[in-house]
């Protein structure tokens, strides 16, 4: 189980990590943007044994890792540290289990909940940068293979030992970080409340979340820290709620990203009250709406408004066509779009199962709005 600290500084931490080489993950861009590159390497890490192991400046692949992975193998550390957003921590997850499990292959790594017992060489701490992924608190890494599409190492195995929460690496997000991660991090609490794989616990949890998430998002994004210390916790809760349910329709839907070069957290962000709105009734909405003051009979369709309305607010696009995608290319991939949905675990394990013509009426919606 993943332990936490949390709080201003904390990232001082790693500072104690003093019987042993560290492995650091990275991406370089985020270290110089926060100024963390003078505090990490010559404060925390003064007289520290360390070495970067892997500089990730896009979302992992194989070839990524693989080209790490003799470098983490030789320099065989006691500490793995990631500090990053869900990229980095994603790419530290995968060089934990190949730097453990040096004989495994990709096919091996990517058998669900199948990856053999980690003999212990090293721990994995991480330190999120960014507040959406929820990847500081799951056992799931996401990879591109050789074809650029996402594949999931999914193990208990990979869950990290320890979570730092440091809220001053907070100050310096740009405002569409903020957005695109906040909203991911509401997807992943909506979806994974109403999995059903969801618990009681889930539900709890991912309703706490959720409303943090759309009570606090838009004061996060001007600037307010007590607001961007609360998304922060909510996305890790939202994290917990995936790791232990899955997520839903948005996710399952993301095929657009990949293809256009778009963000994960705007494409499912921006998904998610589409499909919200078509699993429409469900009584989770209605618990999430209650909390936040909307009632009546209709208090599920303003829950969805509200979430439309609170995008507009935070610089969210509504559409992929407002997000840029060219509309002839994106038209014709609707037909395998619904074919890849239709065996996607997300939306298998969604309250209600889409129709090929129903998912086909989805992919248009994404595309030009209700």
């Amino acid at each position: 189980m993943t332990q936490y600290i949390l709080g201003n500084g904390s990232i001082a931490k790693m500072g104690e990590y003093r019987d042993g080489r560290i492995a650091l993950v990275v991406d370089a861009r985020v270290l110089n943007a926060l100024g963390l590159d003078d505090l990490l390497y010559h404060g925390i890490l003064h007289n520290a044994e360390y070495q970067v192991i892997c500089d990730v400046d896009k979302e992992p692949t194989m070839e990524m890792i693989e080209a790490a992975i003799p470098k983490i193998q030789e320099y065989a550390p006691k500490h793995i540290v990631a500090i990053g957003g869900g990229s980095v921590m994603d790419a530290a997850k995968a060089l934990w289990l190949f730097y453990e499990l040096p004989y495994y292959t990709w096919e091996k790594a990517f058998a669900m909940y199948a990856v053999e017992p980690f003999p212990g060489k090293a721990t994995l701490t991480v330190i999120p940068t960014t507040s959406g992924t929820g990847s500081e608190t799951t056992g799931c890494a996401v990879v591109k293979d050789r074809e650029k599409k996402k594949r999931m190492i999914l193990s208990d195995e990979i869950l990290p030992t320890l979570a730092i929460m440091d809220f001053d690496l907070l100050k310096s997000l740009p405002p569409k970080t903020i957005a695109y991660s906040g909203t991911d991090a509401l997807a992943h609490a909506i979806e994974a409340a109403t999995s059903a794989l969801a618990s009681t616990f889930v539900r709890m949890v991912c309703c706490e979340a959720a409303v943090t998430l759309i009570k606090e998002l838009p004061p996060s994004m001007a600037g307010d820290m007590a607001a961007r210390e609360q998304v922060h916790i909510a996305a890790t809760m939202a994290g917990a709620g995936i790791n232990n349910a899955i997520t839903g329709m948005a996710h399952g839907m993301d095929c657009a990203g990949g293809d256009f070069n778009l963000p994960h957290g705007l494409v499912t962000g921006m998904l998610l009250p589409y499909t919200m709105r078509y699993l429409m009734p469900n009584s989770f909405y209605g618990e999430v709406a209650e909390r936040l003051g909307i009632m009546g009979e209709d208090g599920q369709a303003k829950l969805v408004d509200r979430i439309f309305a609170m995008y507009r607010g935070i610089g969210m696009p509504l559409t992929l066509k407002q997000a840029g995608v060219d509309e002839a290319a994106y038209l014709s991939k609707i037909p395998s779009y619904v074919e890849r949905a239709k065996a996607d675990a997300n939306i298998q394990c969604a309250p209600k199962q889409p129709t090929d013509a129903e998912m086909e009426t989805l992919f248009r919606q994404f595309y030009y709005g209700i």
